[in-house]
């Protein structure tokens, strides 16, 4: 037997955003997260546009740039992601991704985009499945004796 899972609606809150060189060293990106979702977004900036009935001392015109967001990629997840930062990898021309996932076997992937393929290739993958390992190294924290959930001892 086979477990299906669908998604019906793509997620509509964000979790995570960066602001990093996704696709070029020459272009810096907007990269958001949201739950199973990556969206990378470029900012581009409208010509001058000059503001209605607005002169400086000098009766020069103002004028005033607009910038807009624009949806370049999106890419899926079959997982929730649960952190994400960029870093610039030696000899590299663009910054990779860390993600890390919820209830995966996969704790930290490592992937940057492929130009090739329009797609994210992945860099490397980094497990962490023994308890012992996902824990970390400090022990988790346990609620003081007496308190509210504190485990029940001996009276």
């Amino acid at each position: 037997m086979y477990a299906v899972y669908k998604q019906a609606h793509p997620p509509t809150g964000l979790e995570f955003s960066m602001y990093c060189n996704f696709f070029n060293n020459s272009e810096r990106n907007l990269v958001v997260a949201g739950t199973s979702q990556l969206y990378v977004y470029r900012l581009n900036r409208d010509a001058e546009v000059p503001t209605k009935n607005d002169r400086s001392a000098e009766g020069k015109a103002h004028r005033e740039h607009r910038e807009k967001l624009e949806l370049v990629a999106s890419f899926s997840f079959f997982g929730n992601v649960m952190s994400m930062a960029s870093v610039q990898l030696a000899g590299a021309k663009r910054d990779a991704l860390l993600l890390s996932f919820k209830d995966a076997k996969v704790g930290l992937s490592v992937v940057e985009y492929d130009p090739g393929t329009h797609d994210l290739k992945t860099l490397s993958l980094h497990y962490f499945e023994e308890p012992e390992l996902r824990v970390g190294l400090a022990p988790p924290l346990v609620p003081p004796p007496g308190s509210v959930g504190a485990p029940a001892g001996p009276a």
